[in-house]
């Protein structure tokens, strides 16, 4: 069986790198891949969270860029960057995990039969596999740098992760 491929979204990475664990996904998924509008996205301005961990990633050879389809009529409703990634992660169904925060994205991919999680599943991830001992620091962190999370959202993770 092939290895599993991990597509990336943006705000994942965004929030990843606010929390100061962007290394979380190397240290789960080894090799991640993002589409060239991801990558612009994050990059734009070089000074957002990410811009600077996603390039240290790009040089570290563990984030692959694909470049990004034409996707917009596929889902119309989404961004470029949620539809870039699920266009991509289409062609790879049965064998990619999307990491995806938009609501409206998050959905598209189930019905369209892709697993996917969100920047809080990641940190649920890395709390199973003990590579980080507690969830709420790095949850407070995010929150504390403009990073948005609805309260059902981390009031749910941190009731997974027995931190409640």
């Amino acid at each position: 069986m092939a290895k599993r491929l991990v597509a990336a979204d943006a705000s994942p990475l965004i929030g990843l790198a606010s929390a100061d664990a962007f290394h979380l996904l190397r240290d789960l998924f080894g090799i991640i891949t993002v589409t060239t509008a991801v990558r612009d996205e994050v990059m734009a301005g070089g000074e957002r969270p990410g811009a600077r961990e996603l390039a240290g990633a790009l040089d570290g050879g563990w984030v692959d860029v694909k470049r990004t389809v034409a996707a917009a009529h596929l889902f119309p409703e989404l961004g470029i960057g949620e539809a870039s990634t699920l266009a991509f992660a289409m062609k790879h169904r049965r064998n990619c995990l999307v990491l995806m925060d938009d609501p409206l994205g998050r959905a598209r991919a189930r019905t369209e039969g892709i697993r996917v999680t969100g920047v809080a599943g990641v940190l649920l991830a890395a709390k199973q596999a003990q590579l980080v001992e507690n969830i709420l620091p790095l949850l407070d962190r995010m929150v504390d740098r403009g990073f948005r999370l609805s309260a059902d959202v981390i009031r749910a993770v941190l009731e997974q992760a027995g931190e409640e």
